[in-house]
């Protein structure tokens, strides 16, 4: 190796990007650097022949916002941003990043984000990924980022501790019973994912072992040594899946143990929780999010309520006491199924779910006349589409609570809907993901036909 190519030099930190990464500053260029935070001077390696020429070394002076992580799998996972540094640097980030987002609208308040009152052991949704070692060990963990290589990860410290234990423990289980977790290159081998849902309520426990077929031999004696451990939990469901995809799920299941579904509370509700319904993997948080968005609505009780994007029914749900009559759309049929049991369980009468698309079911509504009130929307995070927004536009309801996890496409939707006539009035932000760079927001939107309250708009409108 030719030594001339490299030098180092001292380079110091200037500014932090969302992500987490920090910025310095070379040969009037701007690198982002994992595991640098402003203001802290480093020892890079400069290689001058490579595109990407520069290589942090060693931090010399340590920032006052800088912690040592509690996750020792930090640096190599990629599933935290945000580790390296104090709950509060973090929080005081993404306020910023949320304030230069929203700057385009004026007369809004962008009030103060909602932390969590720990940013550790919050996810009740946990899964993870399997491989075998070299030396015939089962590895479970996530992949590190942008690859298919699995990070071996024992303590994950933003999931559950429950959840924690449940994999570990199922981890010895596959072992003992001599299971092998399915091979992608070769194609074969038996559990691909193990995914854990954990009510924190409730305290019931779904775990779910995905596999790489129907066939799962040894999974009776699986079930009766994890019982046996006595860690609560309450039911076992083997999903199938044996595509060559990504995606973790697979639509056959079929139930080892227990009756295959958990129940969890919010507020005095009770909601049915399956392996593929959609529920915030933050139940703290969740309670304050949903608390706030049905306040923000500022709901009468001869309102008429539509939910869209509905999931398990949660949000319509818990505002149906405080209206006329809720309607809830959902697409995926399981969540569908969970709305409509949710709604027979906690005896709710006057609120209806429709299984269809959200931007369908909005179109046709607008098309026949009908009259909504209060429109509550939470998109997958690509957001929302421009035909459910214009029929947001010619239905005129008179209030609109955004519910997003992707403040970008937020914003994209929120330009849109102010060429309908909307105004935006206020953002809250909830930190329901902490450690990471996700963020969920509540945009409060009221309908006065009127494009004043975006600045620029012209030039903005194709965002």
């Amino acid at each position: 190796m030719d030594k001339n190519k490299f030098k180092a030099i001292e380079l110091k930190c200037i500014k932090q990007a969302f992500n987490g990464n920090g910025i310095v500053k070379y040969n009037n260029k701007e690198y982002e650097i994992s595991n640098i935070l402003p203001g802290e001077v480093g020892l890079f390696e400069i290689n001058k022949n490579e595109r990407t020429p520069i290589e942090l070394k060693n931090i010399i002076n340590h920032s006052s916002s800088r912690i040592n992580s509690l996750c020792p799998y930090f640096e190599s996972c990629g599933g935290c941003q945000y580790q390296h540094m104090t709950y509060e640097s973090e929080l005081a980030l993404k306020e910023e990043y949320l304030k230069n987002l929203y700057q385009s609208f004026k007369d809004i308040k962008i009030k103060p984000i909602n932390g969590m009152p720990s940013p550790y052991n919050y996810r009740n949704k946990c899964q993870m990924t399997y491989k075998l070692s070299k030396t015939h060990n089962v590895v479970c963990g996530f992949y590190e980022e942008g690859t298919h290589k699995i990070v071996p990860v024992a303590d994950c410290k933003i999931q559950a501790t429950k959840a924690t234990e449940i994999i570990n423990a199922f981890n010895k289980v596959l072992t003992k019973n001599h299971i092998e977790p399915y091979n992608e290159k070769t194609r074969k081998g038996i559990v691909r994912h193990v995914l854990v849902r954990y009510g924190f309520n409730s305290k019931e426990i779904l775990l779910v072992i995905v596999t790489n077929g129907d066939f799962f031999p040894g999974s009776k004696n699986v079930c009766k040594d994890l019982i046996k451990l006595n860690l609560g939990i309450t039911t076992i469901v083997q999903n199938i899946n044996s595509r060559q995809t990504s995606i973790v799920l697979g639509d056959k299941e079929r139930v080892l143990y227990g009756p295959g579904f958990i129940y969890d509370t919010i507020g005095k509700l009770k909601f049915k929780i399956s392996s593929r319904s959609f529920y915030q993997v933050n139940t703290i948080g969740m309670n304050m999010l949903y608390k706030k968005a049905i306040e923000n609505a500022n709901i009468s009780s001869s309102d008429i309520l539509l939910d869209t994007y509905c999931g398990v029914g949660t949000i319509g749900l818990l505002a149906a006491n405080s209206c006329k009559q809720v309607y809830g759309v959902e697409l995926n049929h399981d969540a569908y199924k969970d709305a409509c049991l949710n709604a027979r369980i906690n005896n709710i009468k006057n609120i209806n779910f429709f299984n269809d698309d959200s931007t369908k079911f909005m179109t046709k509504l607008a098309a026949s006349g009908s009259h909504i009130d209060v429109l509550i929307m939470d998109p997958p995070r690509d957001g929302s589409t421009n035909e459910f927004i214009e029929a947001v536009g010619r239905l005129k309801t008179k209030r609109i609570i955004y519910v997003s996890c992707d403040p970008k496409t937020q914003v994209r939707d929120l330009f849109k809907l102010s060429s309908e006539g909307y105004h935006l009035n206020q953002v809250e932000a909830f930190d329901m993901f902490p450690r990471t760079f996700n963020l969920e927001c509540i945009a409060t939107l009221t309908y006065k036909e009127s494009k004043k309250n975006i600045k620029n708009y012209t030039k903005r409108k194709s965002l």
